[in-house]
């Protein structure tokens, strides 16, 4: 089955002294020639409604039209999906047009480009876009719940939550460590879903070791807790200072951190914020779950990370077992074999604004199941020297997904440096 076009919205902005049918209509070959690749709609700038730019799975691009648009520019432009990209043609002084408010717009703080004429929008180009303004309304829609504080080793891991709600317009919820257990004590049973759920993973586990059934239920009710408060609150992400959640409740959040990544909905251990947040832009951009992971080990000669953790999302698994958590050996913890082979993605965006970035594709050449580490394990032979990632001081914690993603992950790097 042939695969459906993408579909791509031109917005024409031009001078008032320009007719907007008139110039249509002379770009009839350039509509045309998109138009065998996309599925193109064009919208003159004095018909955009927020109703009109809502499609979250078209792209919308700014074409300018003619010179003399820049100050209709100023009044509208900004109502577009972000980031901006421009695209420019040889009439009617379009060009420098473009480049005027490309100046404007960035200021000279992007590091990629943003103008391109019709020949040069592809499909992998116009996927690419379609991403990047995807993940920026995703954030605009994300709502932070912050289930306790970070946990005190993470003492580089912290985040000016002010300058982060600016940059990326998230919001964060603050909800305290007693409030769970109070939920998680009330509960008594299951629901029917998370009934089904409880077979389903039991099912699917090759083994328990080292915990029981019991452990199984208590761990799913926990994340039907920590579910149900994040309805409550209307959050859609979170993060877990977990092992508070230990030493009141006798149960982890591991699992329900992979449940809940699994979903879609981007969940963090240990309460670090920078690598939520770099969960939720890798997951959008990559369109694929996150494993928050541990670097326990490295060798600058076979130039390989060792990773561990105990959250990783099922999906990611070619199987799993369940365990019980590696640091306590309470509740219930996820052993999960990674695929070896194929390609992965390292990334981690760290500081008060996220202005350091590490990013490096790599194989995995090993999946493996030690004792002596957190549960999920897997050595990635990096694409980078791994001296970098030691370097860079990334703190404690990686995001590993699977598939190459550097070029797309770095092109949003700079985007957030014009957001700062």
């Amino acid at each position: 089955m042939e695969r459906p076009k993408l579909k791509l919205e031109l917005v024409f902005f031009h001078s008032p002294l320009h007719d907007y049918m008139v110039l249509e209509e002379s770009r009839r070959s350039l509509l045309e020639s998109l138009g065998k690749r996309f599925s193109v709609t064009v919208i003159s700038y004095k018909n955009i409604t927020a109703e009109r730019l809502a499609d979250p799975e078209k792209v919308y691009i700014p074409f300018i039209a003619s010179g003399g648009c820049e100050e209709t520019f100023q009044s509208y432009g900004f109502s577009l999906p972000l980031p901006l990209f421009f695209l420019y043609d040889n009439q009617s002084n379009s060009l420098p047009a473009t480049l005027e408010l490309s100046t404007y717009v960035t200021q000279g703080r992007l590091s990629f480009p943003i103008i391109f004429s019709e020949d040069e929008i592809t499909e992998e180009l116009l996927s690419r876009m379609l991403r990047m303004q995807q993940t920026f309304r995703k954030l605009k829609s994300t709502r932070i719940a912050l289930f306790g504080d970070a946990s005190p080793w993470l003492l580089s891991s912290k985040v000016d939550t002010n300058a982060i709600s600016r940059m990326l317009k998230v919001c964060f919820q603050n909800i305290e460590i007693p409030h769970i257990c109070k939920q998680y004590m009330h509960l008594t049973a299951l629901s029917r879903e998370n009934k089904e759920l409880y077979n389903n993973i039991l099912k699917k586990s090759t083994c328990l070791k080292n915990c029981t059934k019991d452990d199984l239920s208590d761990a799913i009710r926990m994340y039907q807790a920590m579910d149900e408060l994040m309805v409550y609150y209307s959050c859609n992400a979170l993060t877990v200072k977990c092992f508070d959640l230990i030493k009141s409740c006798q149960v982890t959040a591991c699992l329900a951190i992979s449940l809940f990544n699994q979903a879609g909905i981007p969940a963090a251990c240990e309460g670090d914020i920078p690598s939520l947040l770099t969960m939720i832009m890798a997951g959008n951009l990559s369109q694929s779950p996150v494993f928050m992971a541990n670097p326990v080990g490295y060798n600058r000669e076979q130039n390989t990370l060792d990773i561990a953790h105990c959250t990783v999302p099922m999906s990611m698994t070619s199987s799993f077992c369940l365990n019980s958590h590696y640091e306590t050996g309470v509740g219930i913890a996820v052993e999960g074999t990674l695929e070896k082979d194929v390609p992965y993605t390292a990334v981690k965006w760290i500081g008060n604004t996220l202005e350091r970035f590490f990013v490096s594709e790599g194989v995995a050449v090993e999946s493996k199941h030690s004792d002596n580490q957190c549960r999920t394990q897997m050595t990635l032979r990096l694409d980078r020297p791994v001296g970098d990632l030691i370097l860079n001081a990334m703190a404690n914690h990686i995001l590993v997904v699977k598939g190459r993603y550097a070029d797309i992950l770095t092109t949003w790097n700079g985007f957030l440096s014009y957001l700062r």
